[in-house]
């Protein structure tokens, strides 16, 4: 916390054997001296994940909380340093060579990197950019996790698939400009957007509106947060809780943009945060068990929300799900356009395998699964799904839009044993007019069809 300890003489870092009873402690008297609850999460996620040492990086330039020093603490009388540490975990315990500073740093290479948390010099509010990786248990539960890279000392390490997270400060940052971060952070990473700042959103947010000033923030209205994001190129879809589309609830409509790896920010009493995941499964006894993951700025990262109708934030009032620019078509309207054609062709296709998959779906044997992605990626992917290469060959070259909605009719008793589960699908342009909405594509056993937008 003192000014001039921050950043010690001679000194690039400190080294912490987990493994000893007061190394978590320490690094919590040393960074979290006021509030050491989102911190303390953070550690311990880490923990779960196997770490063993954490090496305390100094004088670390962040982009973000240098933004957020030039922006606002830097013109605040109480003097904030303008550099950041940066908490590094690993798999192993400290080799010896580590210690030793006349032998270069080559014991990195031998060492499993897990991931890292940035920590601001801020009592009040210390967690930064934190990319740690999701449990391998839950892993099939995140679709919303990507990778990223830093580089320690001049060795690059690689993060495993991570959502993103950060803590608000307080007074630039708060809960709703933290969950734009989030996912901007994310489509940064995964699909290449721009690097977002904290300064940019503070600026992408129109104050007035009611709204007081900038900062110190009281926070972001809906308003202000859904212009946030457009400004910031990810332009918003937001449902209101209690009038969502007719047969459409908070589970199908934010688990299909999950599945897509899109995140989805939920408000609700007061609260914002982001939805990264989601698990469901039936109890030996029969139940079904269904709950959210998220990132709550408030908490920590993978957080478990077991029922959202009793969340501690209810009741929850919106959805929004910010999604790149070329999106103009919802889920809840491409699903049923995809549903009809593959029905439709079900109807009239004269083989038996055909009149099975109808019955399948007419019992809910099979049911439908849509999703967001990219053309080029659905195309890279066919290998992985097992596509015939004769329908592999008509996919890849037909032209699609960048981003297309993929209606497939799966198989659920298949899906649940890992085999490949894909009956039946068709390819909605996400760019369609809304009133004369088409499938590209759509394929059932024995047929294919492609409607050509050119000519319709």
């Amino acid at each position: 916390e003192n000014f001039f300890e921050w950043s010690p003489e001679a000194k690039s870092a400190d080294i912490y054997d987990l493994r000893v009873s007061e190394a978590v402690p320490t690094i919590m008297r040393s960074y979290a001296p006021r509030d050491s609850r989102v911190l303390r999460s953070v550690v311990a996620h880490a923990l779960r994940a196997g770490a063993q040492m954490c090496i305390a990086e100094f004088r670390y330039i962040d982009a973000d909380y240098r933004d957020e020093h030039s922006r606002f603490y830097s013109t605040t009388f109480r003097r904030y340093p303008s550099v950041a540490h940066r908490l590094h975990f690993f798999a192993q315990p400290p080799p010896a060579e580590l210690l030793d500073k006349d032998v270069p740093l080559r014991a990195f290479d031998k060492l499993t990197y897990i991931g890292y948390t940035v920590v601001r010099p801020i009592p009040g509010g210390p967690v930064g950019r934190t990319m740690l990786p999701v449990l391998n248990e839950m892993r099939p539960y995140v679709p919303c996790a990507v990778g990223d890279q830093v580089n320690l000392f001049g060795r690059k390490l690689s993060v495993g698939a991570a959502a993103p997270f950060m803590a608000q400060d307080g007074q630039l940052l708060r809960c709703a400009h933290t969950t734009i971060w989030v996912t901007a952070y994310y489509h940064h990473l995964r699909y290449g957007s721009p690097r977002v700042l904290p300064g940019d959103i503070v600026d992408s947010a129109p104050v007035g509106l009611g709204i007081s000033r900038r900062f110190p923030s009281s926070g972001l209205s809906i308003n202000q947060l859904t212009l946030a994001f457009s400004e910031l190129g990810l332009p918003c879809i937001v449902y209101k809780v209690n009038d969502l589309p007719p047969d459409e609830t908070v589970p199908t409509i934010a688990c299909r943009y999950l599945n897509s790896g899109m995140p989805v920010t939920v408000a609700g009493a007061g609260h914002t945060f982001v939805l990264v995941g989601y698990r469901s499964h039936r109890t030996p006894e029969g139940n079904f068990t269904f709950e959210f993951i998220r990132n709550d700025d408030e908490q920590g990262p993978y957080q478990a929300v077991p029922n959202w109708r009793l969340d501690a934030y209810r009741p929850w009032e919106f959805l929004i799900v910010p999604l790149p620019r070329k999106v103009y078509v919802a889920g809840e309207r491409a699903e049923p356009v995809g549903k009809q054609h593959i029905i439709g062709a079900l109807a009239k296709t004269d083989n038996d395998e055909a009149r099975r998959l109808l019955l399948a779906i007419q019992d809910g044997a099979v049911t439908f699964r849509t999703t967001l992605v990219r053309s080029n990626d659905f195309k890279v992917k066919l290998n992985d799904r097992l596509a015939p290469p004769t329908l592999a060959a008509h996919y890849e070259r037909t032209p699609m839009s960048r981003w297309i909605w993929v209606i497939e009719a799966t198989d659920r008793a298949q899906r649940n044993a890992g085999a490949p589960c894909v009956r039946a699908e068709a390819i909605v342009d996400a760019t369609d007019h809304l009133h004369d909405l088409h499938a590209l594509m759509w394929r059932v056993p024995g047929k294919l069809y492609n409607w050509d937008p050119d000519r319709a």
